[in-house]
């Protein structure tokens, strides 16, 4: 959609050719007429323009990449048309895209019905869901009386993707791979063995309900669902518990809590579906989020789209996060719970897990070194070493090991001074753009 818009920049001239027209009439004079009519033409003459301006000019928008993770190029190519039998003299192009570290507004001028491209290039600093646009361009007639302004009120979203690092083998996932026999580990998704049911929980799959026992259990709870537990050999599958109350996160931007804990969920999820497990994510923004454990690359871009909106926004604590979420978590499995809480009642539900069978690892961030005032974490780990848990801390000044690999030499972009556009190839090595490794292979960025 696109808004124009032609306004007056100031009207004394206006108020001059009024005062002269009166004075004209009343008091005719040659001098008066003379300066009257200069008056008025340049005023229609200027209108025109700025009329043609306003009908003439469109421009067009490309990006070359539909994502990126952090650390990313994205590179957009704007065209800009004037189809009008006027020059644009000046026009102010101004992106009011919301994406850190990432400017691409420009000043431009274009000849009658010629076209002019260019192409603005930025770095992905922060991980996040952004938007792209809209534009506004800004154009005037050679006198500044009129100002034109165009407005592409057009956006989309880009998704800027956390990085994915190496890390340490901070869990073992533990079990066999799935088996045809029945046995005492439950399974998330649905097989031909159906032991038992449960209550439902948030996030289950309206199709596992089993109705029979629902009717049947009407008369003692009427307002409790109940979904069917299926049978499956321990596969090692991994859940990710992350820890988002707003609470118990210290630091500022890069320098936090929160994104070293969002960095640390998203290695782990390569790293473990890489080691050929099923790997789900657990967590609480406004509302409960669930992603069941699935296996293969698409599933760590649905966890990394999940990372990139997640904020510590919550007021849920650990502990309740975990009493929300044991019921769904089947025996045999194993999780990594990410927290930077000190607070020792969240123990109490890693207990709760260990009854189930499952197999917690706690991954703590100490937040007192990113100048947070809670309490240290030797309790917390003390605590959890008394369960036979071991547990991992990450404090600010580790230091991340990006996994990278290089891309391909881009071609670049070169404007002539008659407004054509030729292609260049990058001059040295310098001009390689680096991203981080982990793409579904096949799929194009």
């Amino acid at each position: 959609m696109i808004r124009t818009s032609v306004r007056l920049t100031s009207y004394v001239v206006l108020i001059a050719a009024v005062f002269l027209l009166f004075l004209q009439i009343f008091s005719p004079a040659p001098a008066v007429k003379f300066v009257l009519v200069i008056l008025l033409g340049t005023l229609v003459v200027s209108y025109v323009w700025a009329r043609q301006l306003s009908r003439g000019v469109l421009l067009e928008r490309q990006r070359r990449y539909g994502w990126a993770q952090v650390g990313d190029v994205i590179q957009e190519r704007f065209t800009m048309h004037n189809d009008g039998w006027v020059p644009v003299l000046w026009a102010e192009v101004r992106d009011h895209s919301d994406l850190p570290g990432y400017n691409a507004s420009r000043a431009v001028g274009l000849g009658i019905r010629s076209s002019i491209r260019w192409t603005t290039t930025g770095t992905c600093q922060r991980r996040g869901i952004y938007t792209l646009g809209p534009v506004r361009i800004t154009m005037g007639d050679p006198f500044g009386l009129f100002e034109v302004a165009l407005v592409h009120g057009y956006t989309e979203s880009f998704v800027v993707y956390p990085p994915v690092v190496a890390v340490p083998e901070l869990i073992d996932p533990r079990g066999r791979v799935s088996g045809a026999a029945r046995a005492n580990a439950r399974s998330i998704q649905m097989t031909t063995n159906a032991s038992s049911v449960r209550a439902y929980a948030p996030g289950d799959a309206l199709k596992r309900i089993h109705w029979r026992s629902t009717a049947r259990r009407s008369m003692e709870d009427r307002e409790q669902l109940f979904v069917k537990e299926f049978d499956l050999e321990p596969s090692g599958d991994v859940w990710l518990v992350l820890d988002m109350d707003a609470r118990v996160h210290a630091g500022h931007d890069l320098e936090s809590t929160e994104e070293y804990a969002v960095i640390l969920a998203a290695s782990l999820a390569n790293q473990a579906l890489r080691a050929n497990h099923a790997v789900g994510m657990v967590t609480y923004q406004q509302d409960p989020v669930i992603i069941q454990p699935q296996k293969g690359p698409q599933q760590l871009w649905e966890l990394l789209r999940l990372l990139a909106g997640a904020h510590a926004t919550a007021s849920v604590s650990m502990r309740e996060l975990l009493s929300l979420f044991e019921p769904i978590m089947g025996r045999g499995m194993s999780a990594a719970l990410i927290t930077p809480s000190s607070n020792p009642e969240w123990v109490k539900g890693v207990s709760d897990l260990l009854r189930r069978g499952i197999h917690p690892t706690g991954v703590l961030l100490d937040a007192q070194s990113f100048g947070g005032s809670d309490g240290n974490l030797r309790g917390i780990m003390g605590s959890l070493a008394d369960l036979g848990i071991s547990s991992h801390v990450i404090n600010k000044s580790y230091r991340f090991d990006y996994v990278t690999q290089k891309r391909q030499q881009l071609p670049e972009f070169k404007v002539l001074g008659t407004g054509r556009v030729v292609v260049i190839k990058p001059r040295d090595e310098r001009q390689t753009q680096w991203v981080p490794l982990g793409r579904p292979e096949g799929e194009q960025a």
